[in-house]
């Protein structure tokens, strides 16, 4: 029967570039067959594996054969994991002891004389740069009962001579990759939430203690910190309609026109135009508020606010005689809620004119939406969609889409490690950083990694990752 040991260590399965010594064979002064022997650089690996056919070699029970591979270029020298072959009695023996000679090993086996047995080794280190030149050795050491060496030998077996091959730059390849660039998505609406102000009964002086004035001028403060779309801004003052009608008007009036002259103090771009109006009584809101409520009479009392016979002058009053007790608990709980200018900010987005505006006049105010939808107006790898891309991820920092935006220009202008700080961080599973990190692996020579990212990426719908898969087998093919 033929029995064969199979031997992988950090077994390395990428088919990446390679310089390698040319497959040959040899045999050892102990009778040993070595065949198939590779000795490659790969990415940033240095490959060994060969097959030791150990039919020829006879030895003695209570001996032991160790083969010891290591990799020298005369002044530097790696030892790789050793092959023990030992006879039958120190193999039993071997066993009982756990001997450090055999855990020092990463192939162990018993020979069995006059059968055919096969060792197939294969291992992979780091490379170093003096590996370039440098040499596969195997020395044969007969190890006695004792685990003394009794004799021993070296041979070469493989030759590394990176200058023989040229490789094609990996990074030039890379360049020519079809970046996969993300669309930024707004996460506001484009009407935002109404924000209102409250007033004290017969006040227009804002105050920020009362009620919740504090929570409501902090809310406005940050939409306008946060949301450079803002193009108008309409102001309504109301009043609650127990007062004479001519003054609610006059006092919404002064209510919207307070909160304009707080805007125009809290510098808002020239750009934004603010709009004021004003109404006595917010009658959709009290009509809102009657229909959530438990009030026994809210029918009658919404039929009197709908009625037109009835003119906005009187329907307080009518309200107040027919169904007082309703009224009083209004006036004490919704009449304050009522006294107040509501704040409607429009966040139409902006047209590609307002926004090349914008970039001329005040670029940190714009979107990150605003400033991918100019770069698109230009033609990508071009200086301008470039300057624009990278002015994304200078307002936006931390934005996950202007980061992966900017890694691929600065692969596209050959910078990978600028690329390599940008996309830190970016959550792995992002469909177009599968793309970029593809990119980069490839400029760095871990094909296989860069095949298994765009792999992913081209199954999530990135077509850019289907050329980019051409691309990486054809360099592959041409540094193999």
């Amino acid at each position: 029967m033929k029995h064969i040991y199979k031997f992988m260590v950090a077994a390395c399965l990428m088919l990446l570039f390679s310089i390698h010594a040319e497959a040959q064979k040899t045999k050892t002064s102990y009778g040993l067959a070595i065949e198939d022997i590779t000795m490659q650089h790969m990415g940033n690996r240095l490959e060994v594996d060969f097959s030791i056919f150990i039919e020829g070699l006879k030895m003695r029970s209570n001996h032991s054969l160790r083969i010891t591979p290591y990799v020298t270029n005369g002044y530097e020298m790696m030892q790789l994991p050793a092959v023990i072959i030992d006879g039958r009695r120190r193999y039993i023996a071997h066993q009982r002891q756990k001997s450090d000679m055999v855990e020092s090993a990463n192939t162990y086996i018993r020979r069995y004389n006059h059968k055919e047995q096969i060792v197939d080794y294969q291992t992979d280190v780091p490379f170093e740069q003096w590996m370039s030149k440098s040499e596969l050795l195997l020395r044969e050491e007969w190890i006695s009962c004792h685990d003394i060496t009794l004799d021993e030998a070296t041979i070469p077996v493989a030759v590394l001579n990176e200058e023989e091959k040229k490789a094609i730059d990996s990074s030039v390849a890379s360049k020519q990759s079809h970046m996969a660039y993300v669309v930024p998505q707004s996460d506001q609406p484009e009407e935002i939430e109404t924000i209102e102000i409250l007033f004290p009964v017969n006040k227009s002086t804002i105050s920020d203690t009362y009620m919740d004035n504090s929570a409501q001028i902090g809310e406005l403060s940050n939409v306008l910190k946060t949301n450079s779309s803002i193009q108008t801004i309409l102001l309504t003052g109301y009043a609650s309609p127990e007062g004479p009608y001519q003054y609610n008007i006059n006092l919404a009036t002064k209510r919207a026109e307070a909160v304009k002259k707080h805007l125009t103090n809290s510098e808002l771009s020239p750009s934004i135009s603010i709009e004021t109006k004003a109404a006595p009584i917010d009658w959709q809101e009290l009509k809102k508020w009657l229909e959530e409520s438990y009030i026994e009479n809210y029918r009658d009392i919404i039929a009197i606010i709908d009625d037109d016979a009835i003119k906005p002058a009187e329907k307080n009053n009518v309200i107040k005689q027919k169904y007082p007790v309703a009224y009083n608990f209004m006036l004490k709980n919704w009449y304050p809620k009522l006294r107040k200018t509501s704040i409607e900010i429009d966040g139409r987005a902006k047209t590609i004119e307002e926004a090349k505006a914008q970039l001329k006049s005040d670029p940190s105010k714009l979107s990150l939406e605003d400033i991918y939808m100019i770069a698109l107006t230009y033609k990508k790898d071009s200086k301008e969609w470039n300057d624009i891309i990278l002015l994304g991820v200078e307002n936006y920092p931390q934005s996950v889409e202007a980061r992966i935006n900017a890694a691929n220009v600065a692969m596209a202008k050959g910078n990978y490690q600028q690329a390599e700080q940008y996309l830190s961080g970016v959550p792995a599973n992002i469909p177009q950083a599968m793309n970029s990190r593809g990119i980069l692996a490839m400029s760095q020579g871990k094909y296989q990694e860069a095949m298994q990212l765009f792999q992913n990426a081209e199954k999530t719908g990135v077509s850019e990752a289907a050329y980019n898969i051409s691309l990486l087998k054809e360099l592959m093919t041409e540094n193999n």
